[in-house]
C-alpha cells in the first residue's frame, strides 16, 4: 500500500436528503408545539442533534485510510486489503434493507444490506455520488462531491488496484432506491400535513365523563384526568362565563393541547392561576374548586347547572 498526501473532499446533501430532513424536522416541531411537553421537546431536539452530529460532513483520503468527518467524531475506514474502488451503480442498492442506521435525516449512514453488496456500511449524504470501497473485511459507501478526484486519491493509495469494469458511471443513480426514498418523502409529507390538520382542526366536542360516588373521570384523548370527590369543594361549584369573567381565560398553555376549537390540559390565567381546562369552544364552564392545595378544573358540559346538581347529589358528604 502506497501512502500519498492527504486530500479533503466535501460532501453535500442530495435533494431527497433535504426533503426528508425538512419533513422530519417539521414533524418533530409540530409534535413539540402541539404538546408543549418538555419531554417531547427534549426528545425531538436530541433526535435532530444526534442525526446531525453523526452525519458525514466530508472525507479525507491519505495514510492508507479514508477518514469520515463528523461533528460527533471522525471515523476511519482502513484501505488495507482493498479489492474494489468504483462508483456505485447497477444493482448495488437494489433490495436495500436498513439494519441499523439513518435513512435520510441529514444523510444515510449505518449498517445496511443490499442484494448487490450484501452487508455494508454507509457514510452517504448523496446517493447519486455513491462510491463503493471493498476490502477483505468490510464494504463501505461514501459520497464525495468530487467522485473522480476521490477515486483518484484512493487509487493513489493503492496503485496496484484494478480499475472498475465497464458500465459503471460516477453519476449513475440507484433507481430503486430513488423510488423508495421518493415514496418515503411522500408518506412523510402526508404525515406532516396530517399533523398540521389535526393541530388546527381537531374538534372532538365536549369531553365525555363518568361520575361515581368517589370520582369524576374526564375522558380526553390527550390529557384525561380523575378528580376525586374529597378534593372538590362542591359548595363553591358554579358556572363561569368566560365572556363575563375574563380573568378565567387561559393566557398560557403549560402542558396541554389547544386550538381554536378545543383546549385540554394545564393552563395558566393572566393573573397566574394554574388550572385544568376541558373546553370545546364554549364560554360557559363548570368550575370545580379545590378544597386544598390542588388546582381548580374548568369543564364544559351540555347543561352546566344540571351537571352541578348531579355532582352534588353524587358527592353529598363532601359539602
Amino acid at each position: 500500500m502506497s501512502f500519498g498526501p492527504t486530500r479533503e473532499f466535501s460532501a453535500s446533501f442530495d435533494s431527497c436528503t433535504k426533503i426528508v430532513t425538512c419533513i422530519a424536522c417539521g414533524i418533530l416541531l409540530v409534535a413539540s408545539a402541539l404538546t408543549q411537553n418538555l419531554i417531547v421537546g427534549s426528545v425531538a431536539l436530541l433526535v435532530l442533534a444526534g442525526a446531525f452530529a453523526y452525519s458525514p460532513r466530508g472525507y479525507a483520503v491519505g495514510g492508507g485510510k479514508v477518514v469520515v468527518r463528523r461533528l460527533i467524531g471522525d471515523v476511519t475506514f482502513s484501505l488495507d486489503g482493498l479489492s474494489e474502488a468504483r462508483p456505485s451503480g447497477g444493482n448495488d442498492m437494489r433490495g436495500c434493507i436498513r439494519l441499523w442506521g439513518n435513512g435520510g435525516l441529514f444523510g444515510y449512514y449505518g449498517l445496511f444490506r443490499t442484494s448487490g453488496l450484501g452487508r455494508c456500511t454507509w457514510y452517504l449524504t448523496n446517493r447519486r455520488r455513491a462510491v463503493v470501497l471493498v476490502t477483505d473485511r468490510k464494504t463501505a459507501l461514501f459520497s464525495p462531491d468530487d467522485t473522480e478526484g476521490f477515486l483518484a486519491a484512493i487509487r493513489a493509495e493503492a496503485p496496484g488496484l484494478a480499475p472498475p469494469g465497464e458500465g459503471w458511471s460516477a453519476n449513475a443513480p440507484a433507481k430503486s432506491m430513488s423510488r423508495w426514498y421518493a415514496g418515503l418523502a411522500a408518506v412523510a409529507g402526508l404525515l406532516v400535513l396530517g399533523s398540521v390538520a389535526v393541530g388546527l382542526y381537531y374538534s372532538p366536542g365536549e369531553p365525555d365523563y363518568l361520575l361515581s360516588a368517589s370520582v369524576l373521570e374526564i375522558h380526553d384523548r390527550f390529557y384525561p384526568v380523575t378528580v376525586h370527590a374529597f378534593d372538590v369543594d362542591t359548595t363553591r361549584m358554579r358556572v363561569v362565563d368566560l365572556d363575563e369573567e375574563p380573568n378565567w381565560r387561559p393566557a398560557v398553555r403549560i402542558n396541554g393541547f389547544a386550538n381554536q376549537h378545543y383546549q385540554s390540559g394545564w393552563f395558566r390565567t393572566a393573573g397566574g392561576q394554574k388550572f385544568r381546562m376541558y373546553r370545546a369552544g364554549g364560554q360557559r364552564m363548570v368550575l370545580l374548586p379545590p378544597k386544598g392545595a390542588s388546582e381548580p378544573v374548568l369543564l364544559q358540559v351540555k347543561n352546566p347547572e344540571e351537571f352541578i346538581a348531579e355532582v352534588r347529589r353524587a358527592w353529598p358528604d363532601t359539602r
